[in-house]
This record gives structure tokens, sequence and C-alpha cells, in this order.
């Protein structure tokens, strides 16, 4: 019988943790610490380019659009598997997306953004529901499958699969939402970003942890359909922004985002944070 199924009979919640943890250490759990950090090696981790990322993405965006376009609530995630399942996570997610974005736009009539690692363009659309008397001009940085199928879909977009082309330019905002912890070097990325920046700098949907320091972990996001694992961070918060302060980066607002997942054997269990900086230089 499952764990999910145990639970539902009302085993005490101790318990169903204990059979959790029995029943991962005979199945590749979806997401594990790796004490190697970024030097562990598996022909499995294949990274974010595959095929079966942008299937799924694209088979969602229909019902995407529909909640977009409806006066309901914004909660449908481009990675749920159920059709117009709201969530509590996503709504959050996006409504405090919408304030960051109406901050940006205070006074203007259009705002340019860099979405970095923003898939097919989900938050083009967003952008666009929350604020529709501003024009957006949406730029996204993503994996050369998934800038073809952006194309496809937000032909009046600008998708890059080289981030020098992005970076020939600024932008208003820039949104890192979800994509900071899969980058090795993300001390050298986040100031590329900076220098971007003309206006406010989104790094959200982070994974971080309190006490100790950061590490790595990999995902194994089969239940969203995408057939393929990767590497990525979980931060040590305090380490987090005294590199960004050390950077020019000043911290405007942080945001509660949502609960972690479990990770096997992680020395530490964290939560998802949002963290709104500007260039300490900007008026």
């Amino acid at each position: 019988m499952s764990i999910r199924r145990i639970a539902k009979q009302f085993v005490p919640p101790i318990i169903v943790r204990v059979l959790k943890r029995l029943q991962m250490q005979f199945v590749s759990p979806p997401w594990e610490y790796l004490p190697r950090g970024w030097s562990h090696h598996d022909p499995k981790i294949t990274g974010w380019n595959v095929a079966s990322i942008l299937a799924a993405q694209k088979a969602r965006w229909p019902e995407f659009l529909r909640m977009i376009q409806a006066p309901g609530v914004l909660a449908i995630s481009n990675e749920s598997t159920v059709p117009s399942n709201p969530s509590y996570i996503t709504h959050n997610i996006y409504m405090t997306y919408a304030y960051v974005l109406a901050l940006t736009a205070h006074h203007r009539d259009m705002v340019s953004i860099l979405d970095w690692g923003g898939g097919i363009g989900h938050y083009a659309m967003i952008s666009r529901a929350v604020l529709p008397s501003v024009t957006i001009d949406y730029h996204c940085k993503e994996v050369p499958l998934l800038c073809q199928g952006g194309r496809e879909v937000l032909p009046d977009a600008h998708f890059y699969e080289d981030e020098a082309d992005c970076f020939q330019r600024s932008y208003d905002l820039v949104l890192v939402s979800g994509s900071l912890q899969f980058a090795e070097n993300w001390r050298s990325l986040v100031q590329q970003l900076l220098r971007v920046t003309a206006g406010y700098l989104y790094i959200t949907r982070l994974p971080v942890v309190h006490r100790t320091p950061s590490f790595v972990v990999v995902q194994r996001p089969y239940e969203f359909g995408y057939l393929t694992e990767y590497k990525g961070w979980y931060f040590n918060r305090t380490e987090f922004l005294m590199t960004m302060r050390s950077f020019g980066a000043e911290l405007v607002r942080e945001f509660l985002i949502e609960p972690s997942a479990y990770v096997f054997k992680a020395p530490e269990q964290g939560d998802y944070r949002g963290f709104l900086f500007r260039p300490a230089m900007l008026p």
C-alpha cells in the first residue's frame, strides 16, 4: 500500500514520515542531497534542454491561457498535471510577482523584462494580464528547445539561447524565477544580471536554508512529465544575502513563497523565498 493511502487511514504523522523515509531507501526520491555537490556525475542527470519538458509545457499551455483570460483566480501552475487545478502556492507566486511588476511599472507606459529561465514565456502572459494598460516588452533567456517552443506560442516576444545576446541591453525588471539554483557558478551570473538591471532584480522561488552552509541536491521531476533530472543549490540565506550585498545589490523586500519539498538525507530542510533587489547605485 502506498504512503498516501496509509496516511488517509489516519496513521499518526510521525509514523507516516518514518514509512516515507523507509520507502525512499528502495526507490529514488524526487529530491535528494548530493554530498559530492556539483562533482556528482550520473547519466540520468540530463538537465533542462530535453524534449519532454517542452512537450509538457506546450501541452499545458492552452489551459494556462484559459486561466489568464478568465476572471477567476490566477492559480494554475505551468507544472500542474491536473487541468484546472487551483493552487494557493501558485496564486501566492503570481500575486507576489504582480506586486513587483506594479512597483517596476510605476509612472511607466512600458516595462522591459528579462526573464532568466522563463520556459516558453508564462510570465509574459501573467504580466499582460495583471497590468493590461502597460506595454510589456518581454525577453527570455532559455535553453534552445524551450526558446523554439516560446517563439511558436509568443511570436512577439524575444527568446535568447545565447546569454551574450540578452546582455547587450538593460531592462526595467530582471526576473529569475526558480532558475538561479540551477547555475553552478551563480555568483558570476548574478553579477551579470545586476549589470543589466535598470530598475529591479527579482530572484524568487529560491530554495534557502538557515543553519547549514549551502549544498547541492538532485531533483527528479517525473511527476510533472519532465523525463530528466537536474542538480541545483539550496542556498544558505545569510550567505546569499551577504554575497548580493557585496555585489552592490540593495534588498528592497523579502517574500515567503512556499514550503520546500522534502529532500532525502539533506542536512537541513528549507523553504522557498523571493528577494527583490535594486542596484545600490540607482537613485
